[in-house]
């Protein structure tokens, strides 16, 4: 398991920088949480492409992480995404890596900003949460963010767990990894899939019927390390349908897929569902049944 790195705060005046670096942004979405963004009364920087269209994407390859790079230069550090979609892992190979870890870069998304979060959390620590055009506008999310970003919740509770979210009782401490289910698959094989050794691995995922969710499970099975996961915490099957279906299959391969020896906690409030709570990834965490509580352990 990789060394965990420190948390940091927002400095007084840092600027939140924006970028598109999936799928095309809906305007009306994105004035909303540009509204809520700036309400947090720090300066907000644009990327270029933002309102760009090619296809699927948010401007092509060259627009997209030339948005990237033109924040980073204007000194931008602290970053939201502006949606998912579609395109991040087609930039993965030409991000320019090395200024990302040295300038400390943390970046703000889930859906298909999980194959960069990944990435991006060996270095520093990252925020799986609410972007820009995709949930930030819900006030309890906005809130959430910030107090994540404030450092208000290093060392707190981050979910509390019901008792029926409990699949698998059990206490677990590991470093947070995951995200997406899908995305996280797609970058098995890859210089860029997780590090699953020693992890508290963190799944959502959005509208997969039951063979699906299978297939994806299984495959994960597959990964290197993730016989040494020591917990899992599941967001949300949103809109996975049959719902009740769903949610049963996808509890019986949870169980299926980890043995005996793991805590496994199902439905807490992050994913694609409009409650879409912030957390780090690459911080250590604490999963505690009994507690019923994930709690940030620095």
């Amino acid at each position: 398991m990789g060394a965990l790195k420190a948390w940091s705060r927002l400095e007084r005046d840092e600027p939140i920088g924006v970028v598109a670096l999936s799928g095309p942004v809906d305007p009306v979405r994105l004035a909303e949480g540009l509204d809520v963004l700036r309400g947090w009364g720090r300066p907000v920087e644009l990327a270029p492409n933002l309102n760009s269209r090619t296809g699927y994407l948010a401007g092509d390859d060259e627009a997209r992480l030339g948005g990237l790079v033109d924040l980073l230069d204007r000194g931008v550090r602290t970053f939201v995404a502006a949606r998912g979609g579609y395109g991040v892992t087609r930039l993965l190979d030409r991000l320019p890596w090395e200024r990302l870890a040295t300038d400390g870069i943390r970046l703000v998304g889930y859906s298909d900003l999980t194959a960069l979060l990944g990435p991006l959390a060996v270095r520093t620590p990252q925020v799986h949460g609410p972007m820009v055009a995709a949930g930030l506008a819900r006030p309890e999310n906005d809130r959430r963010v910030r107090l994540l970003l404030d450092g208000e919740l290093c060392g707190g509770t981050l979910f509390e767990i019901p008792a029926r979210g409990v699949l698998r009782h059990g206490r677990a401490e590991g470093r947070a990894v995951g995200g997406n289910l899908t995305l996280i698959a797609a970058t098995l094989g890859t210089r860029w899939a997780p590090d699953l050794d020693g992890a508290v691995l963190f799944l959502e995922e959005v509208g997969e019927p039951s063979y699906r969710l299978d297939r994806l499970l299984t495959q994960l099975r597959g990964a290197p390390g993730f016989d040494r996961v020591r917990g899992i915490v599941c967001g949300e099957l949103h809109r996975s349908r049959p719902r009740a279906e769903c949610a049963k299959r996808w509890a019986e391969l949870l169980l299926e897929a980890t043995g005996d020896a793991i805590p496994v906690v199902v439905g807490l409030p992050f994913g694609h569902g409009a409650r879409n709570l912030a957390f780090p990834l690459g911080v250590g965490v604490t999963v505690d049944t009994r507690r019923g509580a994930v709690i940030w352990s620095p």
